[in-house]
């Protein structure tokens, strides 16, 4: 919808970047107040939520590039652009990279620089390390932040699951943010669908090109009907997202104070958003890799196990030692 959200150029102000950033400000802030709530060393908090941004963003970069079906991409853009040459719409040879240029205006993603008759991007190596102009796994970065957390808990003689415990409300928040920054950039669209709440994304976003590569008739008789470009009718799936990421938030925030053992809020967690997510791809239709079923949906299985096996271990060790003990115990 809105992929930038003030200026242009090397001085544009990206939605998704900023919802992210803001959501960690948001998170961080919380969790801050929380901790000090809690009585836990409030310095080391701040560091620890430093290392977590650093880390969130890494892994979800890494598992961008790896997972997401675009690895060999950035494997010829730095050895061999010529790999990723493409044509001019329509099929043609470009003569000049003007050629290149203007169908890039026209929103066709092809490289700028014409060679041998085909539009190929510049060489780059760098390209995978450029995290702010998008290409962002959220599992990724969810799963190297508890690594990263698991190791400074171990550090500091913290108790892990407790920290988890704390911060699993402010994931779900975290991953609000992410999405609405998604919706604004136009980014992890949907099926086409005609059900009511359907959107169109506008010209040269992600769905629109989407759909002029694979229903341009649909597009067009489209186009003709209502007067303007854009895309068909899709799933909000970044809305779906947000949605229950913020329910999922609201039920952790309020249950925080009632839980009855360490680990429940992120067997919570884990569960709830595991399902969210499994179900929530089944209703995209960005490129999301995968065999079978998507990246995300196999990482969503053993997260969702791994959140029944606390969940029953948990309450185990907690009957167990609310357990009354027998008079025959108390004699010996």
């Amino acid at each position: 919808m809105y992929p930038v959200l003030i200026g242009e150029g090397m001085w544009a102000v990206p939605s998704y970047f900023t919802m992210v950033t803001l959501g960690f400000i948001v998170c961080f802030t919380l969790f801050h107040r929380e901790a000090g709530r809690l009585g836990w060393d409030q310095t080391k908090i701040i560091d620890l939520c430093f290392v977590l941004v650093i880390a969130s963003l890494l892994g979800a970069r890494i598992a961008h590039v790896l997972f997401d079906g675009y690895l060999m991409d950035y494997v010829y853009l730095c050895i061999d652009p010529h790999h990723l040459s493409q044509p001019l719409p329509g099929g043609g040879a470009c003569t000049d990279s003007s050629q290149c240029v203007a169908a890039q205006n026209q929103g066709y993603d092809i490289g700028a620089i014409c060679q041998d008759g085909g539009c190929e991007p510049e060489r780059s190596c760098l390209r995978p390390l450029m995290f702010w102009a998008g290409g962002l796994t959220y599992y990724g970065g969810f799963i190297l932040a508890i690594l990263s957390a698991l190791y400074l808990s171990h550090r500091w003689h913290w108790s892990f699951i407790r920290l988890c415990d704390m911060a699993s409300p402010l994931i779900a928040l975290g991953l609000a943010f992410g999405r609405l920054g998604c919706f604004l950039a136009g980014c992890c669209f949907g099926k086409v669908t005609d059900v009511p709440w359907a959107i169109r994304f506008p010209k040269y976003s992600d769905a629109w090109r989407h759909h002029r590569e694979l229903f341009p008739d649909e597009l067009a008789r489209q186009t003709q009907a209502i007067g303007e470009s854009l895309s068909l009718p899709v799933h909000p799936t970044q809305l779906y997202e947000l949605f229950g990421a913020l329910a999922i938030f609201a039920f952790l925030w309020l249950w925080r104070k009632r839980s009855k053992y360490a680990g429940q809020s992120l067997a919570l967690l884990l569960i709830l958003y595991g399902v969210l997510r499994f179900v929530i791809e089944i209703f995209r239709d960005d490129a999301r890799g995968g065999i079978w079923l998507s990246t995300s949906q196999w990482i969503s299985l053993p997260l969702i196990a791994l959140g029944i096996v606390l969940m029953i271990r948990g309450r185990r060790a907690s009957s167990q030692a609310t357990e009354p003990v027998s008079a025959d115990n108390k004699n010996g």
